[in-house]
């Protein structure tokens, strides 16, 4: 306890060479707590929009080979009693939500024209398309008890009241020369190899860069009736809070395949990677700035302080102790650099965020989106405990040259 109370005390001997020995520790893990926060922001947002595209907290389907071909062979899983299995769900507690959701394959012909459309069919109710966006505008917030599968370039999504109409993506549209209103027939496949043609309006053309091509959206009634099935392949839980979709899929009480959202969502596990990735080069960067700064400062400490030392070890200062002493000092040091360049970090944090935030852009032409910053915690151990190992281990070096020396050498020094 008296060789930590001597190092904090030996820490502000030298101001000024403190707050210059510091002032790059604190200037990088401030701009590291910021970033992180906007990182963190950004991955939060990716981990709702993905969730709300179409996926859920947690799928149930009727087979394990459902999430493998499912989407275009869903009538091998279609489940048994499925409704009396959504009331069990939706009576755990946490439960935003619990609704089912089929599709067919189709080919949609409008004039002479065609294409193949994956047709995608969810409760009218739990179906959301952003309305337009002007470019540049801040984007609306999704309701979180629905799927958010676009935003409109024209028309209305169906209504709980509407049959047979559909919602074709901007390039489906355009590649069959429709519009809003147009009646296009789609010829269906069925179980067992069967065909089914009908009509649909037109009600919506809704854009989502990567699937407007492919996938259309009806409401699920239409596409129970039109495929002629009685129960659904799937059915999709929304959780209020995301963090509990693991635990919650272990403990449904169905004896059915389940799957929380994090083993759906590969795109997202891909770009998390990356981002930590990013992290963990720029926290190594700040590591490898600290370790050097502070073994430079830590060496002249022990060399101006030569005669301090032999005198401490004229007195019968054990070696151990000095080289405690000084290891502790640059400890602390690395321990007030990382809490000075956190709290740092957080108050600008706070600063963005009052001023309403950083712009991000999702892609060519999307909506704007100004998201607040969201440091955590984490960033507090995460920087804080590895920047403390490594000014210790900084110390180290210019530890054994104090301890390395008799008494008489160290006193000769000037």
């Amino acid at each position: 306890m008296r060789l930590a109370a001597m190092a904090w005390r030996n820490v502000f001997r030298q101001k000024r060479r403190t707050l210059i020995a510091l002032s790059a520790l604190v200037i990088g893990l401030a701009g590291l707590v910021v970033f992180q926060g906007y990182i963190t922001r950004i991955m939060s947002n990716l981990r709702d929009r993905t969730i709300l595209s179409g996926i859920g907290h947690v799928q149930v389907a009727g087979g394990e080979g459902y999430w493998e071909d499912g989407e275009f062979d869903p009538y091998a899983y279609l489940m048994k009693d499925a409704e009396l299995g959504m009331s069990e769900v939706r009576r755990v507690s946490g439960v935003e939500a619990v609704f089912p959701s089929t599709g067919f394959t189709s080919i949609a012909g409008f004039g002479e024209k065609s294409a193949t459309l994956l047709v995608k069919a969810y409760p009218a109710d739990r179906m959301y398309f952003a309305p337009p966006a002007d470019p540049g505008s801040k984007a609306a917030d999704a309701p979180r008890d629905r799927f958010s599968l676009g935003a409109l370039v024209a028309g209305a999504a169906p209504g709980l009241s509407d049959r047979y109409r559909i919602v074709l993506g901007e390039t489906a549209a355009r590649i069959l020369g429709a519009r809003v209103g147009d009646v296009v027939t789609l010829m269906g496949l069925l179980p067992e190899g069967a065909l089914n043609g009908r009509d649909f309006t037109v009600a919506a053309v809704y854009r989502d860069p990567g699937r407007d091509k492919l996938f259309a959206f009806t409401d699920y009634r239409t596409a129970m009736d039109f495929t002629g099935i009685s129960e659904p392949p799937v059915f999709h839980v929304l959780l209020k809070d995301s963090g509990r979709a693991e635990a919650l899929a272990a403990s449904l009480p169905l004896g059915l395949p389940r799957r929380p959202w994090p083993r759906l969502a590969p795109y997202y596990l891909q770009v998390n990677t990356m981002f930590n990735g990013f992290l963990a080069v720029i926290r190594s960067i700040i590591l490898l700035v600290t370790l050097f700064i502070l073994g430079n400062t830590m060496n002249r400490i022990v060399f101006e302080r030569m005669r301090e030392w032999g005198t401490l070890r004229a007195l019968g200062t054990p070696r151990r102790s000095i080289l405690a002493l000084v290891v502790l000092e640059g400890s602390f040091l690395g321990l007030v650099g990382s809490a000075l360049g956190i709290g740092l970090g957080f108050g600008l944090s706070e600063l963005i965020n009052m001023g309403g935030g950083l712009p991000f852009r999702e892609g060519t032409g999307l909506a704007l989106h100004v998201i607040k910053l969201a440091p955590d915690l984490r960033a507090v151990w995460l920087n804080m405990l590895p920047v403390a190992a490594t000014a210790a281990l900084a110390s180290l070096f210019p530890a054994g040259r104090a301890v390395g020396m008799t008494p008489a050498e160290c006193l000769r020094q000037i």
